[in-house]
């Protein structure tokens, strides 16, 4: 069978790993396939493969959702009817072009196929179908998938539902009914030492996996990148056996090994007999090269070190196959505030500090009062809570200034709830404090580059007699939902070092710092968005490490001065 859009030729033998879905499909016993796995993989082939099968040997109501009703009609005109077409025996059964076959209908001997989105609600809650076919699952809105399930009740014991889909968030609605399932694994033998085991992608202390060298010919330490050139030499997929050799190189007869001779190994021995689920990343489908997923690897640590986790995040959901743990999903801080405590003592020198922020936010409840941090910064997005606590007066504030060698051009204020308040601040410091805000948003577009903020011009005046004749000040106005996200994600260990010391965490700290949630929100054309909200009140020490990273990042100490994979080592450890 031929892809006529991508072009990809399969036969039996490379179609192996994708072979026993679609036999488990043709089983009476076996009612559910869920398949969790990497992009370009042949997901929506293996279902379209699936539903010529179906209109030949296994005719039924069909119903295929697919993202949104404008996808559905791409299917249909750029896959569906093209690879029906141009099967033979589906061909001969194709009635011409009219009522009977629509973009989104297709009426059959025995079988009428309807595409729908899983934005167009009607279609979903209407027509009992015997087949059910969900493609691209992350993207629909909550509740979706729980609605289709209601389509074949009147089926019985002979419904079958098929969801492919690339993951998302951990323990999102997708994501639940793959763990539902037995969960498959493709095993892989070693032809040199018979050890079998996991087609993983590793990581840089696994003994298998996806590997390559980083040594002075494929690394310029002076410049900070790879020399592509050299470093593709040296990619390969290696046994995970310590005590062997073996390595699969970059071509495609060793990768067309690692298709074509495993075997699918249920890991949830509790899972319902009649659900199968399986998981697979980019190294299995052997069209995927290695070096291009090891590019895109090291070029999104490379985005983390700048403080953008969103490639990382395209690399574990897109090539690895594996969900995006939603950070704010613990309910409790201690799973992850107690990983990052060190042993330090934040009176000694540290050697790898380049600048240190105080920021503070202001506020009023029980009379005026500054919650504070003071953090110091190394190169590549490291840093060392110093102290944190409230002071009760802006003298308080200088003297804290002072005896933490913080530099006036470091101290940093949240204007957002009293502005003009603040402003004068920094009009009385000689202009060298500065004055912050949020706003909700994810990124500012600065000629086509988004930046964690946005630096514009206010007046201390503003509302006074003086207002326009005094000096204005610099408003640095920081992406709050962005920077949100590079918090957790420095909370988490996802990029850089974010220390805490050991003995100066109290739990008013570890709260407020975990006061924000994330959850997501569809709107009614179907489209997902997540946004952040406040799961308490006090969130101060929270918006004042959000700016000490605008200030780590506006001083570039958000750069890595390591191979990005060393780097990313570090942080894991």
């Amino acid at each position: 069978m031929t892809d006529p859009i991508r072009n990809v030729r399969w036969s039996s033998e490379d179609a192996v790993f994708v072979r026993e879905v679609m036999e488990g499909l043709a089983d009476p016993a076996i009612n559910e396939i869920i398949i969790m796995c990497s992009a370009q993989s042949a997901k929506t082939l293996t279902m379209l493969a699936i539903l010529a099968w179906i209109i030949v040997e296994d005719p039924g109501p069909t119903l295929w959702v697919a993202k949104s009703k404008e996808e559905a009609k791409k299917l249909s005109n750029m896959r569906l009817y093209p690879l029906l077409e141009r099967c033979g025996p589906v061909a001969a059964m194709l009635p011409s072009k009219g009522p009977m076959r629509k973009a989104l209908e297709l009426y059959l001997p025995g079988m009428a196929l309807v595409l729908a989105g899983s934005d167009t609600t009607a279609a979903l809650q209407s027509t009992p179908y015997q087949w059910v076919f969900c493609d691209e699952a992350r993207a629909y809105k909550k509740g979706v998938l729980g609605m289709i399930s209601k389509r074949f009740r009147s089926y019985g014991p002979s419904y079958k539902k098929i969801v492919i889909s690339t993951p998302e968030l951990e323990n999102d609605e997708f994501h639940e009914a793959y763990l539902a399932g037995d969960r498959r694994e493709w095993l892989v033998t070693c032809p040199k030492c018979g050890n079998e085991h996991d087609l993983d992608w590793g990581d840089r202390e696994s003994a298998g996996g996806l590997k390559w060298d980083t040594n002075d010919d494929t690394y310029d330490g002076e410049l900070g990148d790879y020399r592509w050139d050299e470093l593709r030499k040296t990619i390969r997929y290696q046994c995970w056996n310590p005590a062997c050799d073996h390595r699969w190189h970059d071509t495609p007869g060793d990768r067309k090994y690692l298709c074509r001779t495993g075997r699918w190994q249920p890991t949830n021995i509790n899972a319902p007999s009649n659900v199968r689920s399986y998981n697979w990343n980019a190294i299995l489908p052997y069209w995927a090269a290695f070096e291009p997923q090891v590019r895109e690897y090291l070029q999104s640590l490379k985005s983390l070190t700048l403080g953008n986790p969103a490639p990382y995040k395209d690399h574990i959901t897109e090539t690895r196959g594996q969900v995006w743990s939603n950070l704010f999903a613990y309910a409790k801080h201690d799973k992850y505030i107690e990983a990052r405590k060190t042993d330090y003592n934040p009176r000694e020198v540290w050697p790898e500090e380049k600048e240190r922020f105080m920021t503070v936010d202001v506020q009023a409840t029980g009379g005026r009062h500054y919650v504070y941090v003071i953090r110091a910064w190394g190169l590549g997005a490291w840093s060392r809570k110093l102290t944190h606590g409230i002071a009760w007066s802006l003298d308080s504030i200088r003297a804290l200034q002072k005896e933490w060698a913080v530099k006036a051009d470091n101290v940093a204020f949240d204007s957002g709830a009293f502005t003009s308040e603040v402003y004068k601040y920094v009009v009385e410091s000689g202009y060298r404090w500065k004055a912050m805000k949020g706003d909700d948003v994810w990124s500012f577009k600065t000629e086509g580059e988004a930046w964690l903020y946005q630096i514009t011009k206010a007046d201390p005046a503003i509302g006074t007699k003086q207002q326009g004749r005094v000096e204005p000040i610099k408003l640095y106005v920081w992406a709050n939902y962005g920077t949100l996200d590079r918090l957790l994600a420095f909370m988490h260990g996802y990029m850089g070092r974010w220390e805490l010391d050991a003995d100066g965490v109290d739990d008013e700290y570890a709260r407020q710092i975990t006061a924000k949630g994330r959850r997501s929100i569809t709107d009614k054309r179907g489209r997902t968005r997540h946004e952040f909200y406040n799961k308490r009140a006090d969130d101060h020490y929270c918006d004042c490490e959000q700016m000490q990273i605008i200030c780590a990042s506006a001083t570039n100490l958000l750069s890595a001065p390591l191979p990005l994979e060393e780097a990313a080592a570090e942080r894991r450890e």
